[in-house]
Parts: structure tokens; C-alpha cells; sequence
């Protein structure tokens, strides 16, 4: 027997094929799928978990405001969509400005809590601004919509308080381009 095949051999048998690494490649690649799939799915878990709490703390915000005027605030811009009444919440409840609320003094939002705040958000890290407009963020770092019933404008879907939602998880940016009313996250 010649030594020098047999530590050839040995040499060839030692090493990993072709088939072995791409397999070995293959699992790696499944196992760091599923953990980014597990990561992303309590991430989103998370936000929607943050949402539900704002919205809690924004309802009682919003009774304690009845309990003080007679009346919930309703937004200059009763709709549904757009700012208004994401800026009009964080004016009625934090106490900073009303120029968003119908009937008010038209003040702008200087982005400090007054002494008549009805809920804390700003401390807890759920305002948001552009500019010196301020307003009420979920726990996907968008605004909080908010309608007043109004037997001139029927579109609330509580007939008789108001509506408050989030878009959760779905992506759009207002009622118009949103149709996937399952992932939203509301009162209704």
C-alpha cells in the first residue's frame, strides 16, 4: 500500500462538500428568516398594544373634557380625515391652544401643557409636531383620527359620542386610501 494515495485520501474525505455547505447555508438562511418573521411580529405586537393604550388614556382624557364643558371638543374640521382632529385632541386635552377646536378663541398650540390638561401624552412620548402644529401619535408614530358626531355632517360612526381610530396596520395615510377597516384600531 502506498502512503502517500492514502493521505490523499484522507485529505479529500476531511473536507465538506459542495451539497454539505450549501445545505448547512440553506438552514442558517431559514433559521435567520424565521427570527426576523418572530422580531417583526412582537414589534408590530408592541405597537399595536401602544395604540390600545392611547387610546384608552385619550377616552378618558376626552370624558374627563365632557365632564368639565358639557360637550366633547369638536374639531374646526369635523371630516375625519386630515389633521384637524388629531391637532384639535391634543389642544382639548393637553390644554395648548384651540384654534383646531370649533368655537374656540383661534389660539395656536405653543407645544407646552396648560394647567387645565385632562391626560398627560407628552411626557409618555405620544405628540408628534411639524412646524408649531401638534398632535396626538399611536404606537406607529401616526396620528390618532378623531370625529365629533354632528347630525349636519352623519359620518361618524358613533352616532352619539365620537369616533377615535388609528390605521394600525394599515399603511395608508387617511380614510380615502385605507379600505382595510380590519387592521384599524378604534372605538367603534
Amino acid at each position: 500500500m502506498d502512503p502517500m494515495k492514502n493521505n490523499g485520501s484522507r485529505c479529500r474525505r476531511s473536507a465538506f462538500t459542495l451539497i454539505e455547505l450549501l445545505t448547512v447555508i440553506s438552514i442558517i438562511a431559514i433559521l435567520m428568516a424565521m427570527t426576523i418573521a418572530i422580531i417583526s411580529y412582537a414589534q408590530d405586537k408592541a405597537a399595536e398594544e401602544k395604540t390600545k393604550s392611547v387610546l384608552i388614556a385619550v377616552k378618558a382624557g376626552l370624558e374627563r373634557y365632557k365632564d368639565e364643558y358639557g360637550e366633547y371638543p369638536e374639531p374646526a374640521e369635523n371630516s375625519g380625515t386630515g389633521k384637524s382632529g388629531s391637532v384639535a385632541l391634543y389642544q382639548a386635552l393637553m390644554d395648548d391652544g384651540d384654534d383646531e377646536i370649533l368655537g374656540g378663541p383661534n389660539e395656536p398650540s405653543e407645544g407646552r401643557t396648560g394647567e387645565n390638561m385632562f391626560v398627560d401624552m407628552k411626557s409618555k412620548g405620544f405628540v408628534d409636531s411639524e412646524g408649531s402644529t401638534y398632535w396626538i401619535k399611536d404606537g406607529y408614530d401616526r396620528r390618532i383620527y378623531y370625529q365629533v358626531y354632528d347630525p349636519e355632517n352623519p359620518e361618524a360612526t358613533n352616532q352619539t359620542t365620537y369616533d377615535l381610530w388609528s390605521y394600525g396596520k394599515d399603511k395608508g395615510g387617511n380614510k380615502a386610501d385605507t379600505d382595510n377597516e380590519a387592521l384599524w384600531i378604534k372605538n367603534w
